[in-house]
């Protein structure tokens, strides 16, 4: 009789017409399928990040005992001067992060730095003692910790959406592009990137309490960087296209439109979180908008007023020369990429894409150098490296990338252990 019973069981169907024993087989196959896209993306993120960190490693260990730091005559020996060898990447905007970390905002135009990278510079390096080292030190561990994980979610969710090849060509190009050592240094690129992908993850997923982890990550990428409220665009697309476009909107009961609908509100919030403190402790709620302005030279432009004057300062003889031909170069080659191949993206991808430079390039530093940091800025704009990766099937345009790309990564990674302005 029990045998009977569970011969019946097996061919009792659901409502697709599966029996429950082929539905929960399907269900164990999608679950091992899964597993093993995790598997892969930490395991092809862990090869990748190792390798790059020890090329960075080496690199930073000749460049600092062949090569002079700007305004020095002589190179530094790191077996008789450990110090030159692990301060070599405190520089530039990894001090003002870490004095923000150790002093706060003292200076009114160290505003224009968002609040959470120095937050968490503090509440890792405050455990080592408080000192301006030890905040060094905790902004390089953060940094490399947050930029492995980019490469786990990149590579999960490049591998789902166009195959493993673009998500491992995906997870090479960003890693050894010309400026990726800014991914090692104590810089907010890693964060910053790492907060979209997740972004873009749990609207990917979008189960009901995904809608709010994504508005509570866009929070914190506003919190970073004022580009985070763009996060705003992706959201409102993927909400779009499940609720309306696809036609869920007439099956979903207007508790859970709401439910996916309202968290968009908390990614400019993160901005305004910011503002209220600014104007609480230094007076003026738009401190970031006004020290951009008056203590950095950035004024707010038409987007292509940074192209047009770089090149007029290109062409009038200047010290300058070879670092606005740097910029302007590598500013138009994403730009280049993102105008050809952005039919490769997902709607949500090109559209923040586009946003990201159109916000990256409004703020132009003139009239000296009027891309200075573009390039850097380009980088955090995951989407073009896609498109590169889609294109590096081809066997001669993946030779080419990357032999260009690994020959001016470590020239710019030298670069900026020397103390020479890179981006």
């Amino acid at each position: 009789m029990a045998e009977e019973i569970e011969a019946q069981s097996q061919t009792i169907h659901d409502s697709s017409g599966n029996t429950i024993a082929e539905q929960l087989e399907e269900t164990e196959k999608q679950s091992r399928k899964i597993d093993r896209k995790k598997r892969s993306a930490w395991q092809e993120a862990a090869w990748i990040f190792v390798l790059s960190r020890l090329v960075i490693v080496l690199l930073s260990y000749i460049g600092t005992g062949m090569f002079p730091r700007s305004g020095e005559t002589s190179a530094h020996n790191c077996a008789l001067d450990i110090n030159s060898c692990l301060l070599a990447w405190y520089h530039w905007d990894a001090i003002s992060y870490v004095n923000i970390a150790y002093h706060g905002y003292r200076l009114a135009r160290d505003t224009v730095f968002f609040p959470l990278w120095p937050l968490l510079e503090h509440g890792v390096g405050v455990a080592f003692g408080p000192s301006s080292t030890s905040y060094y030190f905790a902004g390089l561990l953060l940094s490399n910790i947050c930029f492995y994980f980019v490469l786990v979610l990149f590579y999960y969710l490049l591998n789902d959406d166009f195959g493993p090849q673009v998500a491992k060509n995906a997870l090479f190009y960003l890693t050894f592009y010309p400026y990726a050592m800014f991914f090692f240094a104590g810089y907010t690129e890693s964060l910053f990137v790492l907060l979209c992908l997740t972004v873009f993850l749990f609207l990917r997923r979008g189960k009901p309490l995904d809608w709010w982890l994504a508005g509570f990550l866009g929070f914190l990428a506003a919190l970073t960087r004022a580009t985070g409220v763009i996060l705003v665009i992706p959201f409102l697309v993927v909400f779009i296209q499940r609720f309306w476009i696809r036609g869920e909107y007439d099956r979903q009961s207007w508790r859970q439109k709401l439910n996916a609908f309202v968290p968009i509100v908390l990614i400019p919030i993160g901005v305004l979180v910011y503002m209220i403190s600014l104007g609480y402790t230094q007076g003026n709620p738009l401190s970031f908008s006004t020290q951009e302005a008056s203590s950095w030279s950035r004024h707010l432009s038409l987007p292509w007023h940074g192209l047009i004057s770089t090149l007029q300062v290109f062409f009038t003889p200047s010290s300058l020369q070879a670092y606005n031909f740097r910029d302007i170069a590598f500013t138009l080659i994403p730009l280049v990429a993102l105008a050809i191949g952005w039919k490769h993206l997902p709607l949500h991808y090109s559209l923040f894409a586009v946003a990201m430079v159109i916000f990256s390039l409004s703020y132009p530093f003139i009239p000296l150098e009027p891309l200075s940091a573009a390039p850097r800025y380009m980088m955090s704009i995951f989407p073009i490296f896609v498109i590169f990766a889609v294109w590096g099937k081809h066997p001669c345009f993946d030779r080419v990338f990357v032999a260009f790309s690994l020959s001016v990564f470590a020239v710019n990674t030298i670069l900026f252990i020397s103390h020479y302005w890179v981006a």
